[in-house]
Parts: C-alpha cells; structure tokens; sequence
C-alpha cells in the first residue's frame, strides 16, 4: 500500500504538497521482496539469523544513502549475534568461520583504507563501511566478506563512475559504499553456488 500511495500521490504528500523522498518506496520495496526471497529461497532453520542480518543491512542502506553515516548499533554490535547463530547451527557456517569472516572482513577494508589515505592523503572508506563488512563476514564468513567486497566494488565503480558522467558532479563527489556491500551481501546468500562456479569455472 505505501508503494502504491506514492505512486498515485506522484511522489508528494496529499495536504501539503511536499515531495517525499523515493527512499521511502524503494525501501518498502527493498524489504518486502528480500523477506520474500528468504522465505522462499532459505532454509527456514537459517530464517531467523538472516532475518536480522537482512534488517541490519536495510537499515545501513537507508541510512548510508541518506546521511553517508552507518550506525555501529546495526553493524559492530551485531557482530556477536552472527557468532552466536553460526554456533548454534542456524548459519550454514561455522562459528569458526563466522568469527574469522568478521576478523577478516574487518581487516580488508581497513586496510584498504589506510593505503588509500596513505597515497592520497584523503579519507576514501568511511568506519562505517569497514563494521559492516565485519558484520557480513560474521554471518558469512571470509568467502561471504571476500565476494560482498567484489561484487560491491565492481557494482559500486560501475555505478559511481556512470553517476559521476551522468550527473557532471565532479570526480570528488561522495556516493555511499554500504549500500554496495548490502548488495554484495545478497547476492552472496541467494546466488553463493553460482556464484562459485562462475569464479572458480566449474
């Protein structure tokens, strides 16, 4: 019903006239396709770990998008609960994996980051950004974290770089990575076999 609303709405509130944002929608949209791939695609043993997993990624991207800030309190603080559910047997990993794919999650995109700084002087990957791979790499371990990373640096340059030529905003301007590493995230829970085979040529 909110998708439609705004669409019969044209995007602008009924008494006012204000626009409202298209992150409102996209949203709604978001979750409710995602939650219906999991319940359709997954496991329903793994339901509940990625249902918060998912809902932590939702929640970085809206507010990645929209303020290039991701909360801790929906990344870092999460990353026990990956810990616990790989544990208990509710991830199809092991807790060994899930706490080596937050170890090494975190550690490549820091790392990342400070080379970057290192040769440019400029901050390129915000903390924000390295939790969350943390996080994914903890409900995914290192195979999830090492392709969230790929897929969300191939989609995020394509995208950047066709932003940047499309909308004329200058090489410097800021686009948020989170919601390229969600997407990555994804990708990886529902397509992790293909996904293999096409990387390893099988």
């Amino acid at each position: 019903m909110p998708l439609v609303s705004w669409i019969l709405l044209r995007g602008r509130c009924r008494s006012c006239q204000k626009p409202i944002s298209w992150l409102y929608p996209f949203i709604e949209f978001l979750t409710t396709a995602l939650f219906i791939l999991l319940i359709l695609f997954q496991p329903i043993d793994y339901f509940a770990a990625y249902f918060i997993f998912f809902s932590a990624l939702i929640v970085s991207v809206r507010s990645d998008l929209e303020t290039m800030l991701i909360s801790r309190y929906v990344t870092l603080f999460l990353v026990p609960a990956g810990f616990l559910f790989s544990g208990l047997g509710l991830l199809p990993i092991s807790l060994t994996q899930s706490i080596l794919g937050a170890l090494v999650g975190y550690a490549l995109l820091w790392g990342t980051a400070q080379f970057f700084f290192l040769l440019t002087r400029k901050e390129g990957i915000g903390q924000g950004d390295v939790e969350l791979l943390a996080l994914i790499g903890s409900f995914t371990g290192i195979a999830g974290a090492w392709l969230s990373l790929l897929i969300g640096s191939l989609a995020g340059s394509l995208i950047g770089l066709s932003y940047i030529a499309v909308a004329k905003v200058g090489r410097n301007a800021k686009i948020p990575f989170g919601p390229f590493l969600a997407l990555g995230a994804f990708g990886y829970v529902f397509f992790r076999e293909p996904l293999f085979k096409l990387l390893t040529g099988i």
